[in-house]
């Protein structure tokens, strides 16, 4: 059997934050909860990835749009609480493995491949925030990696619906299995 890890994008406090406007947080959060147990009970490894900064903003570069609006901001520096996992899901998360990312992919200037490789694992199973974000940007590189990616569709979520479903149906799911999370956690008892 193929060796699975499930990579939790972003669920942290700031950026969860932010979704409040598009989506229900507490159902969202619950349903992220009851699937990450879901998968620590089947032996499968949890990776929390968060985006952070040193707070001196040396690592967000001015000339990515990305991070120079996080600098004009004085968003998501690694000592602020924005940069912390959503409590619904913290306490859970001692034991799982914590991966900080700097920009968007998971995999760009992270140890998140070191890990994964040095545990054997092939597949990732990939959810969080944004879909047209951290999920797009880490499926399509892990995909280039060369490891069998599974999306939770509707465990990613996206302030645009409309961008939401076309990168699920029309890009990620020419690089990755697509699925819901009931789906997917049946398949574990399996």
């Amino acid at each position: 059997m193929t060796k699975t890890a499930f990579i939790l994008l972003d669920i942290q406090i700031g950026i969860v934050d932010i979704t409040k406007g598009f989506m229900d947080i507490d159902q969202y959060v619950t349903k992220v909860s009851s699937t990450l147990a879901a998968a620590r009970k089947a032996g499968i490894p949890v990776v929390q990835v968060t985006t952070g900064f040193r707070p001196n903003y040396a690592d967000a570069s001015p000339r990515n749009p990305m991070t120079a609006r996080v600098r004009s901001a004085g968003l998501f520096k690694d000592t602020d609480e924005s940069v912390q996992l959503h409590p619904a899901i913290a306490e859970a998360a001692a034991n799982d493995i914590h991966i900080k990312k700097r920009r968007v992919s998971a995999l760009y200037g992270t140890d998140l491949d070191i890990v994964l490789r040095s545990s054997g694992i092939e597949k990732i199973v990939v959810a969080g925030i944004a879909t047209s974000g951290a999920v797009l940007s880490t499926v399509r590189q892990a995909f280039d990696m060369d490891y069998e990616i599974t999306v939770l569709a509707d465990l990613c979520a996206d302030s645009d619906a409309e961008v939401h479903e076309a990168v699920i149906s029309k890009v990620l799911s020419r690089q990755a299995s697509v699925m819901n999370t009931d789906e997917w956690v049946a398949s574990l008892a399996k």
